[in-house]
């Protein structure tokens, strides 16, 4: 059995999300169909470095999986791309050691939020970016990041969890917001690193952070319920930003 990994790239508009589920489309689904086929009905199980949601985008997700077919790495991403629908792509395909697995071998990801910040609503940034219909006080909004730097209990800034409970325990590195030129006007772009991150994590930091760059939260509450711990509930963070402007950008091992 040959071990391989896969660098995937995928619009996350028309997907729910990579984890399969019965009768709709998903990431695991539609790349594990097209590598059966490549690898001459072989049953292949795809495991991804984690579960992006619906409507979540990825420039460079992870997966990995094994095959008994012997077939070059190349060869695999051009036969790959030719069976996978357009809004998915495989960018990369390489012969992997054999322990290793997408998401129990990852060190660290790193994920980008996109606000799109445009005078008029912009067709490019639809599904892609999170619209915002008023500008924020984005000095109060980087400040309110910096708040998720260091090591902290996210408890309240988590979902319901999917599987079995994972600690709540988690680490910041890098939370800083860059601005870039869209098409019809300003992007705001939050890069966020981390070893990893729970469900909804990303998604609710940052509708927190933008509950206080709108003056409609004080920057005291996020250290107040970071240092809550377990304490902390979900209803005391923000609301969960939309899926549209969340990438996962990177994984390392």
């Amino acid at each position: 059995m040959q071990t391989w990994k896969l660098t995937l790239a995928y619009d996350g508009r028309k997907l729910c999300g990579w984890q399969a589920q019965t009768g709709v489309r998903t990431v695991q689904v539609e790349v594990e169909a097209a590598l059966s086929k490549l690898f001459g009905g072989e049953h292949i199980v795809l495991h991804g470095s984690g579960r992006t949601d619906s409507g979540v985008h990825a420039l460079g997700q992870i997966g990995s999986f094994r095959a008994e077919k012997v077939r070059e790495p190349e060869a695999v991403r051009m036969a790959l791309n030719s069976l996978l629908p357009e809004d998915i792509s495989c960018l990369g395909a390489e012969h992997a050691p054999p322990g290793f697995h997408a998401r129990f071998s990852a060190t660290g990801k790193t994920y980008r939020y996109l606000f799109d910040d445009s005078r008029a609503r912009s067709p490019f940034w639809e599904g892609r970016a999170c619209r915002l219909r008023k500008t924020p006080d984005w000095a109060a909004f980087d400040a309110a990041l910096g708040c998720y730097l260091g090591t902290h209990d996210f408890s309240a800034f988590q979902g319901p969890p999917s599987g079995k409970p994972r600690s709540p325990i988690r680490t910041i590195s890098t939370c800083e917001r860059t601005v870039m030129a869209g098409p019809h006007g300003t992007v705001h772009a939050v890069t966020i690193e981390g070893p990893g991150f729970l469900r909804y994590q990303i998604r609710i930091m940052m509708g927190t952070a933008l509950e206080v760059g709108l003056g409609k939260r004080e920057l005291a509450t996020i250290p107040e319920l970071l240092a809550r711990g377990p304490g902390g509930t979900r209803e005391e963070a923000g609301r969960t930003a939309p899926p549209d402007g969340l990438y996962l950008v990177s994984v390392r091992y």
